[in-house]
């Protein structure tokens, strides 16, 4: 039986306690400076626009000429849920701050193909 004063994680020997360290960067605030800040919120809006615009324009592409053009957009927009649901995840602190970048590397794909699609929709 284990004994009931062991204080150690399941993945090794460390602490949890308030003077671990991996307590302390759990709850350590961290601050971005305003133009980062401003970028990232810009960078969201771009995506943001683009997602909305190819999705109309596949839909609109659709009822003109042929159904599946919406599955484009379709898969467009179910691609940004995953992003979203993954910063949510980095937002609630279930994923480091540090892996951040990756929502940037996959909203700068969704910005693509959003392009090819809106390309792809008026050859």
């Amino acid at each position: 039986m284990a004994d009931s004063t062991d204080r150690t994680s399941l993945l090794g020997d460390q602490r949890s306690g308030p003077g671990s360290p991996s307590y302390v960067n759990a709850f350590e605030e961290r601050r971005q400076d305003p133009v980062a800040r401003l970028l990232q919120l810009a960078f969201v809006v771009v995506v943001i626009i683009m997602v909305l615009l190819s999705l109309v324009l596949s839909f609109v592409q659709a009822a003109k000429v042929e159904g599946l053009y919406a599955m484009l957009g379709l898969s467009l927009l179910g691609l940004t849920v995953i992003v979203i649901i993954l910063a949510k995840f980095i937002k609630s602190g279930d994923l480091p701050q540090e892996k951040s970048w990756f929502l940037y590397v996959t909203g700068g794909c969704i910005l693509l193909e959003s392009i090819f699609t809106d390309v792809l929709l008026y050859q």
